[in-house]
C-alpha cells in the first residue's frame, strides 16, 4: 500500500492542519492548478469530506482559494467522477 501524501496548511482561522492530498491537477480549459484533499472528517452520512481549492503560488508562499465559478467547479465534478468510474 503506498504512504499517503499530507500537507499542512493554515485555515482562514490561523489554525494549523494536517490534511491528506487525493489530487494534484491543471485544469485544461483554464491552466491553473487546483488540490483536492481530505482532513479525514465524516458527514453525517458516514461520507469522507473532501475539499477542493484553487492553489495559486506568489512567490515563496502557495495558497489554497476557494472556487467560485460554477463552471469550474461542474469540470472538476465530471473529472472526478470519470476517474471514479475508469477505476470501477
Amino acid at each position: 500500500m503506498e504512504g499517503k501524501e499530507t500537507l499542512k496548511i493554515i485555515d482562514e482561522n490561523g489554525v494549523e492542519k494536517e490534511v491528506e492530498v487525493l489530487s494534484y491537477f491543471k485544469l485544461k480549459s483554464n491552466g491553473k492548478d487546483y488540490l483536492i484533499y481530505t482532513e479525514n472528517q465524516l458527514d453525517e452520512n458516514g461520507n469522507v469530506l473532501t475539499y477542493t481549492s484553487e492553489v495559486v503560488e506568489d512567490g515563496e508562499n502557495i495558497e489554497l482559494k476557494g472556487i467560485e465559478d460554477p463552471e469550474v467547479v461542474n469540470e472538476i465534478k465530471d473529472l472526478i467522477i470519470q476517474t471514479i468510474n475508469a477505476e470501477e
